[in-house]
């Protein structure tokens, strides 16, 4: 066997057994950002809803006002639920789309080590 035979051939069992862990690291890079960008548009979401608060307060000018600022507060409430439901969901399927990928990255890292 010449030295660029041995060269080939360990170059391909050294891919074999780094690309199950180049592809699970490529798995968990993509879920760390679809993680952070679901959590930054929540951050945005709440935010939104907390300043629409406050200026809902700060435009209190009458004792009259107060029974309409209830209203709206018991509606940023409502908003701030769906809001959680939401993001629940969201962290749910992305917790679950996470399991599925790394399950098929491991049954083909088994496959292909039981045929190598």
């Amino acid at each position: 066997m010449s030295t660029q035979e041995t060269f080939k051939a360990f170059t391909s069992q050294l891919e074999s057994v780094t690309n199950p862990f180049y592809n699970f690291n490529q798995l968990v890079t993509k879920n760390i950002e679809t993680l952070t960008k679901i959590q930054l548009d929540s951050l945005q979401a709440y935010s939104a809803l907390g300043n629409e608060s406050l200026q809902s307060l700060s435009s209190l000018k009458q004792p009259q006002d107060i029974p309409a600022y209830g209203s709206k507060q018991m509606e940023v409430a409502s908003k701030i639920s769906q809001q959680l439901m939401e993001d629940s969901q969201k962290l749910t399927q992305l917790g679950q789309d996470f399991k599925s990928a790394a399950d098929e990255l491991t049954a083909s890292a088994v496959k292909t080590a039981k045929s190598a």
